[in-house]
């Protein structure tokens, strides 16, 4: 194999995606595709294409080929929005032709001109009827008059918020957490109250401490596959929260959104206290982040208070959005694609587990590895080494609830193969210990 050779096409490669002539999205030949055109051997592209997605130019994607970043990885400091955002595909998402198929269908519906009416804030009967289907196949017994369509889940964390609090009222939120919830807290005047956690979640005795001493009226939590910790609260833990809750009248905020990359797990808060839990999810993450729909479902039925305030901020999800979701999840679609998502979140954790990184990282589920670091190591020096490197790693700023913030990095894996994780092992192994 010529060193120069793989140099040369690696440098065409990654100018041509700088400059937008491989613009973002874009298929590259199969490994054996390229060899072919180029007039080199299969070891060449592949080292070619390895070194590509090492730079963080380029994703391989399951079953599906490489494709250019959306946004590639930047080796200098990071933006607020890379900070506090995720990246816009995941590995299993709607791809190409089933987006162009979907909308092929809804070009020829009759009455197509009902998508450009918002005739109900809360969501068309349709899209109500077909989310309470899908959460029936999860286990959630859901009436239709209770679910809320709206923009996105960050839209459907802000109904939920104005609904179960004021402004000024007091919130309690895990040390550590999903970053879009600590934005919309802030945004939306509340004063947020860490809570300790174990490895199975919130401690039960530190919540009623705040609960009776705080005065705190309403818990946020995500009980499967945590935001970022990956853990998945044990049936008895939920209990005792809810038995909590009821003890000292508070509200629940259960995020839900990433519940189906884990298999089997305990019920939901929502099933084991309707009365006072507004549960909330997401399905922009198998729709792509383009196309934005998240749920709510709301204690009781207050479809009019609900209406009102969905007008009033503009949370609810744009019709034609609501219809693309709404064919998807009656083909059964998304239903496949989260299982696929599901598979491939297992596949990466297999991997952390045989690579070493799983004496180092105490997450066991999700999209993201959290990783404390030892004494002597810089979070924001470890994320800068990462990213030259091509991993797509942050610091712990904008997860964390406490002034002073875990020493830990966080490494983003949704876009990952196994493949390109064993091939990024011995960095972070080399970065974080």
């Amino acid at each position: 194999m010529s060193t120069l050779l793989y140099e040369r096409l690696v440098d065409e490669l990654a100018h041509a995606i700088r400059n937008g002539r491989l613009p973002a999205g874009s298929a590259l030949p199969t490994h054996r595709e390229f060899a072919k055109q180029r007039g080199i051997g299969l070891s060449t592209a592949t080292r070619t294409y390895a070194e590509l997605q090492r730079q963080g130019l380029t994703v391989g994607e399951v079953g599906r080929g490489t494709f250019v970043r959306e946004r590639p990885i930047a080796s200098g400091p990071l933006s607020e929005a890379v900070r506090y955002t995720a990246l816009a595909r995941t590995a299993e998402c709607i791809d190409a032709p089933t987006l162009r198929l979907a909308l092929k269908i809804v070009s020829g519906l009759p009455d197509i001109e009902r998508l450009t009416a918002q005739t109900s804030p809360l969501g068309s009967p349709s899209i109500r009827r077909a989310l309470s289907a899908h959460l029936e196949s999860l286990g959630l017994q859901v009436a239709p008059p209770q679910i809320v369509a709206t923009a996105g889940g960050l839209a459907a964390m802000r109904l939920a918020a104005l609904h179960a609090m004021e402004r000024g009222q007091r919130v309690a939120t895990d040390t550590v957490t999903y970053p879009g919830w600590r934005l919309l807290s802030e945004q939306l005047g509340l004063e947020v109250v860490p809570v300790a956690f174990d490895e199975a979640g919130p401690v039960p005795e530190v919540l009623e401490g705040l609960f009776r001493r705080k005065r705190v009226k309403v818990l946020h939590c995500m009980p499967t596959a945590h935001h970022p910790l990956g853990w998945v609260m044990p049936l008895q833990r939920r209990r005792d929260i809810v038995a909590l809750a009821r003890a000292h009248d508070v509200a629940l905020v259960e995020d839900a959104t990433y519940n189906h990359l884990v298999g089997g797990t305990p019920q939901t808060l929502a099933q084991l206290a309707p009365e006072r839990t507004w549960l909330v999810g997401s399905l922009s993450g198998v729709l792509g982040d383009g196309l934005r729909l998240g749920y709510v479902i709301a204690p009781g039925l207050q479809e009019a208070k609900l209406e009102k305030t969905v007008l009033s901020w503009g949370l609810a999800a744009p019709p034609l959005v609501a219809e693309l979701a709404r064919l998807w999840l009656a083909d059964g679609t998304i239903a496949s694609l989260q299982s696929a998502q599901r598979a491939h979140a297992a596949q990466l954790w297999r991997v952390v587990a045989s690579v070493g990184l799983k004496t180092y990282c105490p997450s066991s589920s999700g999209w993201l590895m959290w990783l404390p670091l030892p004494p002597g190591h810089r979070s924001d020096e470890v994320v800068l080494t990462l990213r030259r490197q091509g991993v797509d790693a942050l610091d712990s700023e904008p997860f964390a609830t406490t002034r002073a913030r875990p020493n830990a990095v966080v490494v983003r894996m949704r876009l990952m193969t196994a493949m390109t994780l064993e091939e990024f092992a011995p960095a972070i192994l080399d970065a974080c210990t």
